[in-house]
C-alpha cells in the first residue's frame, strides 16, 4: 500500500514460502516512494498497468534497482537480495479502486509466471481494489462516528457546571481526550490587557502555567489576533515561540481560538513530543470541540453575571442568620432553585417600632433573576409600608396597589404578612399555602387565605384575621418548593409535611425542625429544582 501524503510505500499483509524467502524480500518492502530510483512498485504505479519481469536482469530498472539495494542494505544483505531477485519471475499489478485511485500494488514472486497468470492477478487485484476501497469507507465512516460520539461526550463534561473554573478543567481534560496528545494549554484573553493569561493546563511545567503571552507573540498570539485556527508547520518554525518550544520539548502543536462571532474567550492549545502528531484532521477536530468550549465559557460567564446582578439585587433582603428576638426562638432554611444567589422565594422576621414581631413568606410566580428582582421589591414595599401601619391587611392593600402597576401582565405574589406579639397573632394571607399554628399539646389552626395573590386584581381588598398566640406556639410557613419536591412524578405533598409537624413541631427546637424537614425533603427527592423558604417562629414559654 502506498501512504500518498508520505509517500511512503509499508506492506498491508505478506506471505513468504520460506523465512529465506522472506528475509531476502522483506527488508525492501518497507521504504519511501521513489520513482527516481525505481523498484517493481514503482514502476508498475508509473506505467498505471500490470508489470511482468520474466528476469530481472533483462529489466531496463534492473541496474538503478541493484544501486539502490547496495546504497540501502549492508553489503551481506544487499548481495543475497539481489540473488534471490535473480532467481524469481516478478509480478506487480496496481490495485486501483472504483474511483481509479491506485491504492498500491500485489506484488509477487514465483520462479516462472505465464500469462494466464498475469490475468488472474489482475482480476484479483480488481477484487482487492473493490474491497480496500469499501473497507476504506467503512473504516472512515466508523472513524467519523467515534470522532462525533467523543466530541458529544466531550459537550456534555464541559457542560455539567456553569462554575467557570470548573469549566475551565473539564475542557483541559476533555481536549486531552478528544486529541489524544499530551499537552494542554487553556488561556484567557484579559479584557483590559488583552494578553492572553493560562486558566488551565495538564502536562506543562508551572513556568509555562505561569506565562502571559501577549497578543500577536508567537502563532499562539497570533492565532488569537486572527481569529483562525492554526496547525504546526516546520515553515512557521522561525515564528514559533522558541522558549516554549524548548522547554516543553513540544515537536508539533495546534492553536484553536475559542471565540462566538467576534467575541473571543481565549485560545486552547494542544501539544505533543511526537513530530506530525498534529495534522489537519486533528486541527479540524479540535475546532468542532472549540465552538462547544467557547459556549460553555459563555454560560458560565452570563451565569457568573447574572449570579453578580441577582447578587446585587437581592443584598439586604436575602439573608444571612436571623436576627435575635426577645421572646421568640426561630429557625430558617432559604434555598434558591440550582443553589442561585437569589430566587423568586422572599421571607422577613424583623421587630417593629411597636414591639410585636412581623413574619412575612410568600412567592414569585416563575424563575430567573428578572423574578429575584421582583421578590426583592415586594419585600421593600412590605417591610417600608409596615414601618409605621401594624395592620397586616392595609399593608397588603398598598403592597397590591403599588405592584399592580409594575409586574409583569403573568406575574402573581402569593405572599402572608403577620404580627405577633405576646398575645395576638393578626395576619392577612394573600392565597399563600396556609401557615399552621401549633400548640405545644399537638393542636393545629391553618392561618387561612384573606385575599387573592398580589398582582392578580388592583382592585382586591384584603382582612386581617386574628387569633390568640400562647406560650410555646409554634408559627410555621414555608413555600411550595417544600411540598411539591417530587419523585417520579410524586410531590412530598401537605400530607407527608402535615405528619411530621404533628411529630415533631411541639417538642423540637425551630431551627432542629426547619433542617429535619429540609432533609426529608431532600431525601425524598435529591434534585430540588424550586426555591425554598421554611419558617419556624416559636413564642418562648
Amino acid at each position: 500500500m502506498v501512504d500518498w501524503e508520505e509517500r511512503y510505500i509499508r506492506p498491508a499483509a505478506a506471505w513468504f514460502s520460506t523465512p529465506e524467502v522472506g528475509e531476502a524480500f522483506g527488508v525492501v518492502l518497507s521504504r519511501p516512494y521513489d520513482p527516481a530510483r525505481a523498484g517493481i512498485t514503482e514502476a508498475a504505479i508509473e506505467r498505471r498497468a500490470p508489470l511482468l519481469v520474466a528476469g530481472i536482469e533483462e529489466w531496463p530498472g534492473a541496474p538503478a534497482l541493484k544501486r539502490r539495494l547496495d546504497d540501502e542494505l549492508p553489503p551481506e544483505q544487499a548481495a543475497h537480495t539481489w540473488e534471490w531477485y535473480v532467481a524469481s519471475s516478478l509480478l506487480s499489478v496496481p490495485v486501483h479502486a472504483p474511483n481509479g485511485r491506485i491504492l498500491g500494488v500485489l506484488a509477487l514472486s514465483s520462479s516462472a509466471f505465464s500469462e494466464e497468470d498475469l490475468r488472474g492477478a489482475e482480476v484479483f487485484a480488481n477484487l482487492a481494489g473493490i474491497a480496500l476501497d469499501r473497507s476504506e469507507l467503512l473504516h472512515r465512516e466508523e472513524a467519523r462516528r467515534h470522532e462525533e460520539l467523543l466530541l458529544n461526550r466531550a459537550a456534555q463534561e464541559i457542560g455539567r457546571s456553569l462554575e467557570l473554573d470548573d469549566v475551565y478543567r473539564a475542557i483541559v481534560d476533555q481536549a486531552r481526550a478528544v486529541s489524544g496528545l499530551s499537552k494542554v494549554l487553556l488561556l484567557r484573553q484579559e479584557p483590559a490587557s488583552r494578553d492572553l493569561d493560562v486558566v488551565a493546563a495538564s502536562g506543562v511545567s508551572d513556568r509555562t502555567r505561569a506565562q502571559r503571552f501577549a497578543v500577536g507573540e508567537g502563532m499562539i498570539g497570533r492565532v488569537a489576533a486572527t481569529g483562525e485556527p492554526y496547525v504546526s508547520r516546520e515553515a512557521d518554525r522561525e515564528h514559533f515561540l522558541p522558549w516554549v518550544v524548548a522547554a516543553e520539548g513540544i515537536q508539533s502543536f495546534a492553536h484553536v481560538p475559542l471565540s462566538i462571532g467576534p467575541r473571543l474567550f481565549g485560545v486552547l492549545t494542544v501539544a505533543d513530543e511526537r513530530r506530525g502528531a498534529c495534522d489537519d484532521a486533528l486541527l479540524a477536530r479540535m475546532v468542532a470541540f472549540g465552538r462547544a468550549a467557547a459556549g460553555a465559557i459563555a454560560n458560565a460567564l452570563d451565569f457568573q453575571r447574572e449570579r453578580r446582578v441577582a447578587l446585587a439585587l437581592t443584598r439586604g433582603f436575602v439573608p444571612g442568620p436571623l436576627a435575635e428576638l426577645e421572646g421568640f426562638d426561630a429557625g430558617l432554611v432559604y434555598e434558591p432553585s440550582g443553589h442561585a444567589a437569589g430566587g423568586g422565594d422572599l421571607f422577613g422576621l424583623w421587630r417593629l417600632p411597636s414591639g410585636a414581631v412581623a413574619i412575612v413568606v410568600g412567592d414569585v410566580s416563575g424563575k430567573g433573576i428578572e423574578v429575584a428582582a421582583i421578590s426583592s421589591m415586594v419585600r421593600f414595599f412590605i417591610e417600608a409600608r409596615m414601618w409605621d401601619a401594624a395592620d397586616p391587611a392595609a399593608v397588603m392593600n398598598q403592597t397590591n396597589a403599588l405592584l399592580s402597576r409594575r409586574l409583569p401582565g403573568t406575574t402573581f405574589v402569593p405572599v402572608i404578612v403577620a404580627v405577633v406579639d405576646q398575645e395576638h397573632i393578626r395576619w392577612c394571607n394573600a392565597g399563600h399555602t396556609p401557615p399552621v399554628l401549633v400548640s405545644p399539646d399537638a393542636t393545629r389552626r391553618e392561618l387561612s387565605g384573606t385575599g387573592l395573590p398580589l398582582g392578580v386584581d388592583p382592585d382586591a381588598t384584603y382582612t386581617t384575621a386574628e387569633a390568640p398566640l400562647h406560650p410555646g406556639d409554634l408559627v410555621f410557613a414555608c413555600t411550595d418548593g417544600l411540598t411539591e419536591a417530587r419523585r417520579e412524578g410524586r410531590q412530598f405533598g401537605d400530607e407527608r409535611l402535615d405528619a411530621l409537624l404533628a411529630e415533631h413541631g411541639p417538642t423540637l427546637a425551630p431551627t432542629e425542625l426547619v433542617h429535619l424537614l429540609r432533609r426529608e425533603a431532600e431525601a425524598w427527592a435529591p434534585s430540588i429544582d424550586d426555591d425554598m423558604v421554611i419558617l419556624a417562629v416559636r413564642r418562648r414559654a
